[in-house]
């Protein structure tokens, strides 16, 4: 009976050392492969604008994702979806009137918009909007509304895997298409560009995987420290994530996030289905140098303004490929949504995710959320 508890007592040992040594295994595994990256290199430049000359816009309740502005000038925010805003407030898109934060279109239909996180208003005067299933667990979901009657006009949700983690968007010119990007979840899923038919409500992901919207093997630093998750085993690696398009709406340029280059590929292509992704592949240009960025904007003469989330600011990157830093300022923790406004005005949000993010990605402690100042910059052009 002694002998039969002993060799018991040494058969759990062994079974305990094992998968201590697996779990072992798996952790190097893991950093090894999901919690690499170098430190990039700060390229900017003496500014091209002081930071004295950026204007508040707004301090919204709680940190802003994203801002856009309609061809008559109206202004629209939403609330970061990352602080998990629902926990206090039950609003979460808004326009600016008068300086004034209101909810859009009204407080009826906040719950519907509650996860957005991508907006852009098209030239036939449509707020659209994209609430990607990887926040709400829901299906992705594709809402635009009119803006001379504010009603909503498209509600379209994604089949399954089209584009899980959809989250910034820009329309075509004439209305029909509109261009998102999936940035995958970190390396565990493939980033891909979305094609949405406006006029069939049909969505095609393509360039899925590709090297341009590949997250390459950079850890971004904010503050000095490595931004990092579950404790240093996982880079916040993340695919391709600004979009834009060009004004006469012959291109799509796009930024992946941890990447060091802007690409563009002909919008023609794009909506050409019987491209194939390799085909699509070789038809990507190289555009120019960036810093590690969130979201992307191109004005009227070809200058693409950058996000620069390591540095607070913005970059600029002309058309004949020269990058420069537009405005830098010490406060702004990550400089994430950009928008030109009708006016020329350069606005952009500082959503300030590495001031409260959850290592584990559980929701953020609301001491961490609550704390303001929460700010959309306005810099005059």
């Amino acid at each position: 009976m002694e002998r039969s508890a002993r060799r018991k007592r040494a058969a759990l040992r062994i079974a305990a050392g094992s998968l201590f040594l697996l779990l072992v295994a798996t952790i190097l595994v893991v950093r090894c492969k999901y919690g690499s990256g170098e430190p990039y290199p700060d390229l900017g430049t003496e500014p091209v604008v002081a930071g004295t000359v950026v204007e508040i816009l707004v301090e919204p309740p709680f940190p802003p994702g994203n801002v856009t502005s309609s061809p008559d000038g109206r202004i629209f925010y939403n609330l970061h979806p990352f602080a998990r805003p629902e926990r206090f407030i039950d609003r979460f898109v808004f326009e600016l009137v008068d300086g004034e934060s209101r909810p859009y279109p009204d407080l009826a239909q906040q719950e519907r918009l509650r996860g957005v996180l991508g907006m852009t208003v098209d030239r036939q005067n449509r707020l659209w909007m994209v609430r990607p299933a990887g926040i709400e667990e829901q299906p992705t979901r594709l809402f635009a509304f009119d803006l001379t009657t504010d009603q909503l006009v498209v509600d379209v949700a994604f089949d399954d895997g089209v584009g899980p983690f959809a989250q910034d968007l820009r329309a075509a010119p004439d209305g029909a298409t509109i261009y998102l990007a999936d940035t995958g979840i970190f390396r565990f899923t493939s980033a891909a560009l979305i094609v949405f038919d406006v006029g069939t409500k049909q969505a095609r992901r393509v360039l899925e995987g590709h090297p341009s919207v590949t997250p390459q093997d950079w850890v971004i630093r904010t503050a000095g420290n490595d931004y990092k998750l579950v404790y240093g085993l996982l880079t916040f690696a993340v695919g391709v994530d600004g979009v834009a398009v060009s004004h006469d709406g012959e291109w799509l340029y796009y930024a992946t996030m941890t990447h060091d280059t802007v690409y563009r590929i002909r919008t023609s292509d794009l909506r050409d289905p019987t491209l194939d992704d390799e085909a699509l592949g070789r038809r990507v240009e190289r555009v120019g140098s960036k810093p590690l960025s969130d979201g992307i904007e191109i004005d009227r003469s070809g200058d693409l303004y950058i996000t620069d989330v390591e540095h607070g600011g913005i970059s600029r990157l002309t058309p004949d490929g020269h990058l420069e830093t537009f405005v830098r300022r010490d406060d702004i923790v990550w400089a994430d949504g950009v928008n030109i406004s009708a006016q020329g005005d350069l606005l952009f949000t500082d959503s300030a995710i590495p001031a409260y993010i959850d290592p584990l990605l559980r929701a953020p402690a609301p001491r961490k959320v609550e704390q303001a100042p929460h700010r959309i910059y306005r810099v005059p052009r």
